[in-house]
């Protein structure tokens, strides 16, 4: 498996825990990070860091990815996978595959969430499904391979089966975050999953938390995807406020936050996607630098202005509220917060969304769907 960021980790994660249930000895050898070493995979190459926002904090990784790129070819040129499956992050996954194509492989690949999904870019669909088989999470990218003659397998969003919506709300804190209790309310803050997005949008999250602490006595659990990523946001939060964060959630613990929370401020991602299935009224919010932006407008100008979240996106309505670029400011994200907070027939609005969202994702058994397939291209007969 090769995932190169956060996302294409849980999925490559949870993509082989279902193998695992289907088929006990499978071994997986992988590029990823936490998730999927936590899920048994030995990690040859960790990709903790590998992930940048737009071309411009590109440039600096491309040689060293170079490097990692034929290190990786070569490996499964001389010991052949019995499937190779990438995952997204189609900068570095699509160069792989041409790679080792031109080099002879003629093992079985299948990308997983092949990359632009929105985007409906005809030469890269082409280029995936020459290479790979494509299986895809989302009607959209299917009926576009089709539209191509090209194909394109879909069983479902996999975590439909891996998030069930939580069913009543905790009253407190789990008591093992050392919370003290509060009349306020409760959010959790997904700051994003790359250092960029943290150097930059933290920030602001960290005065709005202080201000809407000091006005109303919200606490706050901060959702840390990696190790690496909790000790940045320790040492930003204090550089931005002058005073410690709060707690930082990792794994099972942000789980048991989101029982808890009222409310979640999440940096535009899968992570909207989970909060959506975990039936959280959320906030979505997102910002790149000022050169990025300015290439976003050309090269992507129906998404700058959103709606970008996954959740708007797919039902094609906004019912989840956005702050992009200029509008993420901490006045603003405190204004919506209270405004959502105080109007309850705007969260039933959103968990009515959240419920069609579930809906259009596909059915509660994809996971096991997409694991019998891919299981299916390690032996003669392929699962039904």
């Amino acid at each position: 498996m090769s995932a190169g960021e956060a996302s294409g980790d849980l999925q490559a994660a949870l993509l082989l825990r279902a193998l695992r249930d289907l088929r006990p000895g499978v071994t997986c050898a992988g590029i990823g990070s936490e998730r999927l070493r936590t899920a048994g995979a030995t990690i040859v190459e960790d990709s903790t860091e590998w992930a940048s926002i737009g071309p411009v904090s590109a440039i600096a990784k491309i040689p060293s990815l170079y490097v990692k790129m034929r290190r990786c070819d070569a490996a499964l040129r001389r010991d052949p996978s019995g499937v190779v499956v990438p995952i997204d992050f189609g900068a570095f996954n699509l160069r792989l595959l041409e790679q080792m194509r031109r080099g002879g492989y003629r093992g079985e690949i299948i990308y997983y969430f092949p990359p632009g999904a929105w985007l409906d870019s005809e030469p890269q669909a082409r280029a995936v499904a020459r290479l790979a088989t494509p299986l895809t999470a989302f009607t959209r990218q299917r009926d576009f391979y089709h539209r191509l003659g090209l194909r394109c397998e879909y069983f479902g969003h996999p975590l439909v089966s891996a998030i069930a919506p939580r069913t009543a709300q905790a009253p407190a804190w789990p008591a093992a975050f050392g919370i003290a209790p509060a009349a306020g309310p409760r959010i959790v803050i997904f700051p994003g999953s790359r250092s960029e997005e943290i150097g930059r949008m933290l920030p602001v999250l960290a005065q709005a938390a202080h201000d809407l602490s000091t006005s109303s006595s919200a606490s706050f659990v901060i959702a840390g995807s990696s190790e690496r990523r909790a000790r940045q946001i320790q040492a930003v939060w204090r550089r931005s406020v002058a005073s410690e964060p709060p707690f930082i959630a990792r794994s099972a613990s942000i789980d048991e936050a989101m029982g808890s929370a009222d409310l979640a401020w999440v940096a535009s991602g899968t992570a909207v996607l989970e909060t959506a299935l975990r039936a959280v009224p959320q906030i979505a919010f997102y910002a790149i630098s000022a050169a990025q932006y300015r290439i976003a407008q050309r090269r992507i100008p129906q998404f700058v202005r959103g709606p970008l979240t996954l959740p708007n996106l797919l039902l094609g309505r906004t019912f989840v509220p956005e702050l992009l670029q200029a509008d993420l400011t901490p006045e603003r994200l405190v204004a919506q917060t209270q405004a959502l907070l105080s109007d309850s027939s705007a969260r039933a609005e959103q968990l009515a969304g959240y419920a069609a969202l579930r809906e259009a994702l596909g059915p509660p058994d994809a996971l096991e769907r997409i694991a019998r397939f891919v299981a299916g291209a390690l032996s003669p007969v392929r699962a039904a």
